[in-house]
């Protein structure tokens, strides 16, 4: 939980955006997202694409875009064996101000959800904006299936968000949440005996029995991801197992902020 002094400067960075008067309507009353200023750790923007029917290791992907205060983004990286990676790199204030004046012509500063009912086992696309009101999240079922209006307003949006640049520095996480999915076959080569707590003591998440690792731990769990293949099995406490290895972002610390999506 944010100490209350670090709340009230967030609070007050947010306001500090809203004195922008915008087609006869204050943006505090249109719920403008923060300013560039806000820390670093702040969330401000999160697209992610679920798709149906993921393999276990898959489990608990990484956001495809995470914009924070100054101008701080976030995207996944290639995968290091059986480990998730991202990159992380800065926007010029004058693109991120962009970026969420578009937010707001595309609707994001409300809550809404496109359904698709022609389309089964189709991917959830989840767009996340904070407004001085709190984060407001847009759902959109099939977005492989485009559209017009304001959910193709909305697609064309996600599509123009920026791609890491070449160059784009390796993000490196304070806590590292480890994944487990039971009752796997065997797979295609022997399991490897899993080292650290066992994975039966996570706690329950919608991806799987979760555990976050920090400090040695997580460099220990680094090592041991990179030198596996995603489909790797592991065993603990006499049961086979399945394994994402996924790092935390900087709004995430707790196996609870994966399941908030």
């Amino acid at each position: 939980m944010r100490a209350p002094a670090v709340t009230a400067a967030v609070t007050a960075a947010l306001l500090a955006g809203t004195s922008v008067a915008c087609g006869g309507q204050s943006a505090s009353r249109q719920g403008a997202p923060p300013v560039a200023s806000a820390p670093p750790d702040l969330l401000v923007l999160r697209t992610q694409e679920s798709h149906s029917g993921p393999a276990p290791w898959e489990l608990g992907r990484l956001p495809d875009f995470s914009l924070y205060g100054a101008g701080r983004v976030i995207v996944p990286g290639e995968p290091a064996g059986a480990l998730q990676t991202a990159r992380e790199f800065p926007l010029p204030g004058p693109q991120y101000e962009r970026i969420l004046a578009d937010a707001r012509a595309a609707g994001l500063g409300r809550a809404r959800t496109y359904e698709d009912s022609s389309s089964t086992d189709a991917s959830l696309l989840q767009v996340t904006l904070r407004t001085t009101d709190g984060l407001r999240t847009t759902r959109l079922t099939a977005p492989e299936a485009g559209g017009t209006g304001s959910r193709g307003e909305l697609l064309e949006y996600v599509e123009r968000l920026p791609d890491a640049p070449r160059g784009a520095r390796e993000f490196r996480p304070a806590a590292l949440a480890v994944l487990a999915t039971s009752g796997v076959s065997e797979g295609s080569a022997s399991a490897t005996p899993w080292p650290l707590r066992p994975l039966s003591e996570g706690t329950w998440t919608r991806e799987g029995r979760c555990t976050v690792l920090t400090g040695q731990a997580l460099t220990q769990a680094q090592r041991l991801a990179r030198d596996a293949r995603q489909d790797s099995r592991w065993t603990s406490g006499g049961r086979l197992y399945a394994v994402s290895f996924r790092p935390l972002l900087p709004d995430e610390h707790t196996c609870k902020d994966l399941d908030v999506r």
